[in-house]
């Protein structure tokens, strides 16, 4: 008996040795797609959240551009086209103007928003500013990259 004992302990020794040599080229390939399998997940995560952070910042910008764009057109005179001083706003953070659209519609007698006739003066009658006109400017402001959107509609009035 002691010699089958004898006999046995070698052969369990070649085992472990075996086993400590290092892993198999199956153990390698399983490894990595267990990895995958994880990280992919994760990374798709990431990637997700920094999108939405992007399009939050895009949003907050373009709020900000919108608001800016709302008090330039309050604080303008009194007239019959409002662009400019709304376009100013996109410019002044560095924005192409072409980010700034303005609607221009003024109250007719019959109490209906109405475009004026005139393209360059388009929030008056006949192209003619008339004491206690009300006008109803639209504001919308899109950041450059056209993910973002955002309108404001205001009156302007001497009343």
């Amino acid at each position: 008996m002691n010699l089958e004992l004898e006999a046995s302990a070698p052969e369990s020794a070649n085992r472990t040795q075996r086993r400590d040599a290092g892993v198999t080229f199956v153990e390698t390939i399983l490894t990595v797609v267990l990895l995958g399998v994880v990280v992919v997940p994760v990374l798709a995560a990431v990637r997700g959240a920094v999108r939405t952070s992007a399009v939050a910042e895009s949003a907050a910008q373009v709020e900000t551009v919108l608001i800016g764009a709302a008090d330039e057109v309050h604080r303008a005179p009194n007239g019959c086209n409002f662009a400019g001083p709304a376009k100013a706003a996109a410019e002044s953070v560095g924005w192409p103007a072409a980010s700034v659209t303005v609607g221009h519609e003024y109250l007719d007698e019959l109490g209906q928003w109405t475009t004026g006739t005139v393209p360059e003066l388009p929030a008056c009658p006949g192209g003619a500013n008339q004491a206690r006109l009300a006008k109803r400017i639209t504001i919308t402001v899109t950041d450059p990259d056209g993910h973002v959107s955002r309108t404001i509609q205001m009156v302007k009035s001497d009343v």
